[in-house]
């Protein structure tokens, strides 16, 4: 993405902290995104999907897209908007720690910096908000609530994984927000480059097959 993208995609991730009602977090979610501008902008995601300068934003924007047209499918479903919207733009802000700029990083080099990796992301970002969060007057059962939005939002234990297993619907509504992006921006270009019929690789264990459909047409 080149730099005007970049700038438009950053705006509209200001543009969703408006659509959070709580004065606080909405005051620490631009914060945040003002503060780790730089870093949002150097940084790709992981090395596996957005990886390139400025992934890191461009997810950050997408989960939070995702995770906002995931309610409006469902709209009477009565879960907390405003944690969603707060936790997609905060989700992996830990990876500002975590990952080296995207300029720096080499072949055969790997990725991450400062032992970040012995800590996790999610354990990272919890850091992060949970500074901030604590510069405000909040009760403290609610600020468990917004920081296990962030903590938990890889759903399962592993190495990139939670510090605990999901205990709230708003993020696991997030996870799939976060997981039909990483899975589906890495498909792009095995798609386009693919013959019908044949298999692909994307952000998956096995490869998939391109469709045979007489009727498939590539250009939507």
């Amino acid at each position: 993405m080149n730099k005007k993208d970049l700038q438009k995609t950053y705006q509209n991730c200001l543009d969703f902290c408006e659509k959070i009602k709580n004065p606080i977090l909405k005051d620490v979610a631009k914060r945040v995104l003002i503060d780790y501008k730089t870093q949002l902008f150097n940084k790709p995601a992981t090395t596996s999907h957005h990886f390139f300068k400025g992934g890191l934003l461009y997810h950050t924007y997408c989960v939070a897209r995702n995770a906002i047209a995931i309610c409006q499918l469902y709209p009477t479903l009565q879960v907390d908007m405003d944690l969603i919207i707060f936790g997609a733009l905060t989700h992996d802000i830990g990876k500002t720690q975590e990952l080296k700029d995207f300029d720096d990083i080499t072949d055969g080099d790997a990725c991450f910096e400062n032992g970040a990796q012995l800590l996790g992301h999610s354990y990272e970002g919890a850091h992060i908000i949970e500074n901030y969060l604590n510069e405000y007057k909040l009760d403290r059962q609610f600020k468990n609530q917004v920081l296990h939005m962030i903590g938990s939002h890889m759903k399962e234990y592993s190495e990139w994984g939670v510090l605990v297993l999901p205990k709230m619907l708003e993020v696991v509504i997030i996870n799939f927000a976060d997981h039909i992006d990483a899975d589906l921006q890495p498909a792009h270009t095995p798609l386009e480059k693919t013959k019908k019929g044949e298999e692909y690789k994307a952000h998956s264990p096995r490869p998939y097959f391109k469709s045979l459909n007489d009727y498939y047409n590539t250009e939507r």
